[in-house]
């Protein structure tokens, strides 16, 4: 029996998200778009979605500025430093086993930059990723981290990834142009799970819902416990 808090995706929901997320794959096979490209574009969405939270979190820990366009800039300025320190932090880790995937193809770095394609499809992202964030920083006046389950945002971005990333530690990453297609196929079988059942694929994970419930009912309990033997 499943455990996931969501309510069940109804089939036309299921068949829109499996449609927007094979897009890709379905450009790569019929009609010559460059897995590398898209690869790329799905790390840069990673990095941009983690930017965009660390920067909410700063916000939200962040003391209240006081009045004056001084006071504000320098807040603004502390959150973009933390956000994209821990972004970088991230980026290396997350980033590298693809750089050495890509360097086993033809992949050339420098015939990307010059993709008008590719640079279009960057630049749409940080327009897309610079609109969440001004969303997060309104949310966030009146809501906690908690309530906009910024946890678990981060963990179906993070998770998303993994996949990749277990792909490629497999090996299977390693086989040219195909591996390529698989890291493809790795991140949006990945995505359509995190839109569908979002709490299987988190499962088990420091952000799992159901395991901070089951430990705080835990620790409710014992303190109960605790005041009535007292």
């Amino acid at each position: 029996m499943s455990t996931d808090t969501h309510p069940l995706v109804s089939p036309l929901a299921v068949a829109q998200i499996v449609a927007r997320n094979i897009t890709p794959l379905v450009g790569i096979l019929f009609f010559g778009w460059s897995a590398s490209n898209v690869l790329i574009l799905y790390f840069v969405d990673t990095m941009l979605s983690l930017l965009v939270i660390f920067a909410g979190l700063a916000k939200s820990f962040s003391p209240p500025a006081d009045d004056g366009i001084a006071a504000r800039i320098k807040t603004m300025l502390t959150v973009v430093f933390v956000a994209l320190f821990l972004t970088a932090f991230f980026a290396l880790p997350l980033g590298g086993p693809i750089g050495i995937v890509l360097a086993s193809t033809d992949f050339s770095w420098r015939f990307a930059y010059y993709d008008h394609s590719l640079r279009l499809g960057v630049l749409a992202q940080c327009i897309i990723a610079l609109g969440s964030y001004f969303e997060l920083y309104r949310a966030l006046a009146t809501h906690s981290p908690e309530q906009l389950q910024l946890k678990k945002r981060f963990g179906l971005v993070l998770m998303r990834w993994v996949a990749v990333m277990a792909v490629c530690y497999a090996g299977i990453g390693f086989m040219g142009d195909f591996g390529v297609l698989l890291l493809v196929a790795a991140y949006i079988g990945a995505s359509i799970v995190a839109e569908i059942a979002p709490d299987r694929l988190l499962r088990g994970t420091p952000a799992d819902e159901a395991v901070d419930a089951r430990n705080a009912n835990r620790l409710a309990g014992t303190s109960k416990a605790e005041k009535q033997r007292r």
